[in-house]
């Protein structure tokens, strides 16, 4: 005489809690699955103002205002004046003490030694001058790199930090789905155990139901 058939067990949703609030889940209907994350509140506004503030600077990211070029003017010329000054600092003792130097020897400047190393110094100076003038080339072509460096790392970091919160809603609804996959399993077993008609064998179904709530108390702990 065969058993008759119990009613198919299943779980259509699973979802998970964090501190008692519901946070993620998946609901499965007749229609098809579907998955949802409750964002709180201050998750909500982080997301928005990286959105936002992506979208604020994102056309604006290689043009210079008035103000940022302003800014590299101002930096550029206090660059000048302290290398102007370094300069002067080196050369004008050195030509204070030729003159000096000739003028207790020789009584007047008019003279060829005066001015055979009065040609030195200048053109040392002119040469540093003119190297000086490279180097506030590079100085404000720096100015400039940087500043574009830190705008691309900042809307580097705003579309980072998007995409890592929707890698977590991802992975929470990943186990959600697991857990619910689990779930299913359970009471598919349950099912198989309750429905067979030939061939019961209690203590191997058995078996397999209580290697399935082991399962599912083992990943309900490490939850």
């Amino acid at each position: 005489m065969s058993k008759s058939k119990k009613a198919i067990y299943y779980n259509p949703s699973s979802s998970i809690k964090v501190n008692g609030q519901d946070k993620a889940g998946i609901n499965i209907t007749n229609s098809g699955t579907s998955g949802y994350y409750n964002m709180d509140s201050n998750e909500q506004k982080a997301y928005d103002y990286a959105g936002e503030q992506f979208a604020l600077n994102l056309p604006e990211l290689n043009v210079f205002d008035a103000d940022t070029q302003r800014k590299f003017d101002n930096q550029v010329q206090t660059y000048i004046n302290r290398g102007v000054d370094d300069i002067n600092d080196i050369y004008e003792p050195m030509l204070n003490d030729l003159q000096n130097d000739i003028a207790s020897r020789f009584g007047n400047l008019d003279n060829s030694i005066f001015m055979d190393n009065l040609s030195k110094i200048e053109d040392s100076r002119s040469k540093t001058i003119s190297d000086f003038a490279q180097d506030v080339q590079t100085y404000r072509q720096d100015l400039v790199n940087n500043e574009l460096a830190n705008r691309y790392q900042y809307l580097d970091y705003l579309n980072n930090y998007r995409q890592q919160m929707l890698s977590n809603i991802l992975n929470m609804l990943g186990a959600s789905q697991n857990l619910s996959n689990l779930s299913n399993s359970y009471y598919s077993n349950l099912n198989n155990i309750y429905s067979k008609e030939t061939n019961y064998n209690p203590i191997g179904d058995i078996s397999s139901l209580v290697n399935t709530i082991g399962s599912a108390a083992q990943i309900g702990l490490m939850l």
